[in-house]
């Protein structure tokens, strides 16, 4: 039978087979489950390799649930199906619900449109390929955590669960029309899976290297941990523990116990998995269940003695609920407390209010639910032999009037239609509410290029400017869930870590233009774009820009420099395009500041590139980095007293002078604009200037703000760079 984190299982039909140690594979659970959640509550990001161990017994029990029924005949799809989602559905449905109101009752209101996208794709089995497109990394816990970050691995067994059946139907019915008794749908299925599992495993190694984040959500990177539990499900079919020793079953249960208990311990799961490493969780699983598999002679005195303990089959009964719940609670928890993570007493807190609401949702919800669902079923399935003459048994409580009760008993096509019609229904309304919410979030971000005499921005830093004084009346701009949108509106332009080749974009187009000038860099090169655009357009420039998230324009000159093999590959490609391209400037961030306080410092790799630019007679203009944070401003403004509470003083991020200007090697002819002064005051760096939100996350500057600095980004450029300039004049 499928097992999906701890879902709750349908009372089983007799069986021929030899009996299982099924407590000792809940017992697995309830441990895989128990590591999670410590994980979690203590790891600090680090991950158990709980979730691996779960996708293993995915594998492991669907494959020979789904198998036994193809080859006798008795699996029908709808029911099958019916079945799946009435063990999944339920609880996850009421924790989506609960996650709902907190979300749009707790959470800030710019986390409002994620936040319902991913219930849609949590309630849909969609949420690991949500996290993809959202970009999110795996993390640890933190208020500013998604609530539903969890529903990753759900999500990937869920896809497993619905492709898995009709494959194995597909293979049963080639395996019958071929009619040879050598070729069987079991040496089929396992032919098939050993292909799918070796592939699956490769691209994962290869991923990993690559883009470690995507390959963690990503269902076909991680499809070979559940491949290997249903090889071994095939595997043990066969009859495999008969052929070790049981005095070698304890030991490989014991050395199973260690690797999966440990794994978390041993290795960093949320940085290299589900590479090469993953397989000591996994491996470890395997372990435990070839020593508690069936044999003829059944014994209670290996690792199965401990796991088939009543603490952790409790385990097993509520994981799934467990599962589903802990993870909200502590994203929830930290948010409303305003912690970065939990202490020892509030770990037990959300331990017990977790625990607590699983076993309410599985007392009360999953398990009637499930238990309606399949006697139901089970019914119709009883009438439906009876009709035929089957042979077959049904269970004892069928006895007596079948037909009667199966006449009004829901078959299995309504049963899937009405918990499949819920799962859409939930789609739809979360994708719809996001979808408006988006709407007016664009709108009041194009409503803040009107200009506001209320909203000076930077100019109220401006020394003897009339506006220095805001009317203190006046609402600060952006609002802070629109913050987080008002960035240059450019789709497409900055090359993604998933891109190998060169992105080059025209911001601004001149078919005579005075001057070329690109933007080169990564985001906080790109944050100034509406500046220079507004420059460009005034000054009959052609603007444009070769971006790449996260990486600087730089060599690798420097010893030791490390940077991710595809900005490499971005540097290895940009600078000689540069070369070739040949326009009259190349406007690059010219320092690094830090959100701990480490000293705003010049990058030797960036400064070797200013060189070759330079060189070669392009003139290079750098900006100086602007001061970060380590918390996210507008979050921090929607629940602050006063702005000053999300400021922070600007020793702690700026150098007295910038670095730029006494840097070794730094060539002579390089520019340097140096807008500090129009970011920050003397002694603090705010997070509201001139009644205008100065940044849109922890170190990005809103578009807003940018727009206020473009008359001092003008003066600074004709005093440094004259001859940018149609009338040649500098000062």
């Amino acid at each position: 039978m499928p097992v999906v984190i701890g879902a709750p299982t349908p009372p089983a039909p007799a069986a021929v087979h030899p009996p299982r140690r099924i407590g000792a594979v809940d017992g697995l659970r309830g441990l895989a489950l128990i590591l999670v959640v410590a994980f979690h509550l203590f790891g600090h990001g680090r991950v158990s390799g709980g979730v691996d161990v779960f996708l293993l017994l995915t594998g492991y029990f669907t494959t020979g649930t789904v198998l036994r029924r193809a080859e006798a005949g008795t699996l029908r799809l709808a029911a099958h199906y019916a079945r799946t989602l009435a063990r999944l559905l339920p609880a996850a449905l009421v924790v989506l619900a609960v996650v709902t109101v907190a979300l749009l009752t707790l959470a800030p209101r710019l986390r409002w449109s994620a936040g319902l996208r991913e219930v849609g794709a949590s309630a849909t089995f969609w949420e690991n390929w949500e996290l993809v497109h959202a970009s999110l990394a795996y993390g640890a816990a933190g208020p500013d955590a998604s609530p539903l970050q969890h529903f990753w691995s759900l999500s990937v067994q869920g896809q497993f669960l619905a492709v898995w059946p009709l494959l194995v139907l597909g293979l049963a019915a080639c395996a019958r029309r071929i009619g040879d008794h050598r070729v069987s749908p079991a040496a089929l299925l396992a032919t098939v899976t050993g292909i799918a599992t070796g592939a699956s495993f490769a691209g994962a190694l290869w991923l990993v290297t690559v883009n470690q984040p995507l390959a963690y959500f990503s269902t076909f990177t991680r499809f070979w941990e559940i491949g290997a539990g249903a090889l071994l499900a095939l595997a043990l079919r066969s009859g495999l523990p008969r052929t070790v020793r049981v005095r070698s079953r304890h030991a490989l249960g014991w050395l199973g116990l260690a690797l999966v208990t440990g794994s978390g311990f041993l290795v960093d799961g949320a940085r290299v998995f589900p590479g090469a490493w993953a397989l000591v969780p996994v491996g470890g699983a395997a372990l435990i269940l070839i020593a508690t598999a069936p044999t003829t002679a059944l014994t209670t005195q290996g690792v199965e003695r401990l796991l088939d303990s009543t603490p952790l089959r409790f385990g097993a009964r509520i994981s799934y609920a467990l599962y589903l719940w802990h993870w909200p609670v502590l994203v929830f928890w930290l948010l409303v407390t305003g912690a970065r993570n939990v202490n020892p007493v509030s770990a037990a807190g959300v331990l017990t209010i977790s625990t607590v609401l699983a076993w309410l949702t599985t007392r009360y919800v999953a398990e009637p639910v499930l238990a309606r669902v399949t006697d139901r079923l089970a019914v119709r399935l009883a009438a439906r032999q009876a009709g035929a003459g089957s042979s077959v048994p049904g269970p004892a409580h069928l006895t007596g009037d079948v037909a009667a009760r199966a006449g009004t008993t829901p078959s299995g096509r309504r049963t899937l239609a009405v918990l499949a019609g819920v799962a859409v229904v939930v789609l739809g309304g979360t994708q719809a509410a996001a979808a408006g919410h988006d709407a007016r979030v664009q709108d009041d971000v194009a409503a803040l290029r009107a200009p506001s005499p209320d909203h000076p921005g930077a100019a109220a830093l401006e020394p003897d400017a009339p506006l220095a004084d805001a009317p203190p009346a006046a609402p600060f701009r952006p609002a802070t869930w629109v913050a987080y949108d008002d960035h240059p509106d450019r789709p497409g332009c900055a090359q993604g870590s998933d891109r190998a080749e060169l992105l080059e974009c025209t911001v601004v187009a001149s078919t005579e233009p005075t001057a070329v000038v690109y933007l080169a860099g990564a985001s906080h090169e790109q944050q100034y774009e509406e500046a220079f655009s507004a420059l460009a357009r005034e000054h009959g420039w052609e603007l444009r820009e070769m971006l790449k998230h996260g990486c600087r324009l730089e060599t690798s000159a420097e010893a030791g420099v490390t940077r991710s093999p595809s900005c490499a590959t971005w540097n290895e490609q940009a600078l000689p395009a540069l070369l070739a391209a040949r326009p009259d400037a190349v406007v690059v961030v010219g320092t690094r500041t830090y959100e701990d306080g480490t000293p705003e410092e010049v990058l030797p790799g960036q400064v070797d590139a200013w060189r070759t630019l330079d060189d070669a007679g392009i003139a290079v203009i750098t900006v100086r980095d602007n001061p970060r944070f380590e918390w996210f401003v507008p979050d921090c403004m929607a629940d602050a007293v006063s702005p000053e509470a999300c400021g922070r003083p600007r020793a702690e991020q700026l150098a007295e002078v910038s670095p730029v200007t006494t840097a070794p090697r730094v060539p002579a002819d390089v520019v340097h604009l140096d807008l500090s002064d129009s970011i920050c005051g003397p002694d603090r760096c705010d997070a509201v200037v001139g009644n205008v939100l100065v940044y849109r996350d922890d170190d990005h500057l809103t578009n807003t703000y940018v727009r206020t600095l473009t008359p001092v980004v003008g003066r600074q450029l004709r005093a440094g760079a004259p001859w940018l300039f149609d009338d040649g004049a500098g000062g």
